[in-house]
């Protein structure tokens, strides 16, 4: 048995990909993960929840806080969508990533890739499919090699980063 399948059949066909707090794992678990500690984040996306308001968001919204942790949990079985991925805060459903944006994530997820989710505002008085804004990051091990790779390349003068208006470069980024 691989481990994606194990993963399904332990966890009902939907497999819990992200990462808790360290501290809540069980002590072989921390160890297992003790790499996160030291790790790269790397942006992947943003984008707003969806389905919002038919699931637990419009009641979670007053106690749901900037960068509050989510997690992303892979539905395999949605009818809807076969590269579902439903987003959760403290435990409960509040939307999923929008269908479309989401085959990447999904691809990653099924993979076995860590990703670390957080809210990054909250807007109560916006339409429902606008009211959470999240981040989605890549969870890479930090080592001497990777390590010499990102510093090479964030002081390229042709990174791509640079050219985001954000950095002062001169793409246009669209809404």
């Amino acid at each position: 048995m691989d481990r994606l399948t194990f993963l399904r059949s332990m966890l009902g066909n939907t497999a819990l990909l992200t990462l808790p707090p360290l501290e809540l794992l069980p002590a072989p678990e921390q160890d297992r993960l003790a790499w996160t500690k030291e790790s790269h984040q790397i942006f992947v996306c943003d984008t707003y929840v969806r389905g919002f308001n038919y699931y637990e968001g419009p009641k979670l919204l007053p106690t749901i806080n900037d960068l509050d942790p989510l997690d992303l949990v892979r539905e395999y079985d949605n009818e809807h969508d076969a590269n579902a991925v439903a987003v959760y805060w403290d435990g409960q459903k509040v939307g999923y990533l929008p269908m479309g944006e989401n085959v990447s994530l999904a691809y990653m997820l099924d993979h076995g890739l860590l990703l670390e989710a957080s809210v990054i505002y909250t807007q109560p008085n916006a339409p429902a499919w606008e009211q959470l804004f999240m981040a989605v990051h890549l969870v890479v091990p930090s080592n001497p090699s990777f390590d010499a790779y990102i510093e090479h390349y964030m002081d390229r003068p042709d990174a791509g980063y640079k050219r985001r208006p954000e950095y002062g470069g001169d793409i246009e980024v669209e809404d």
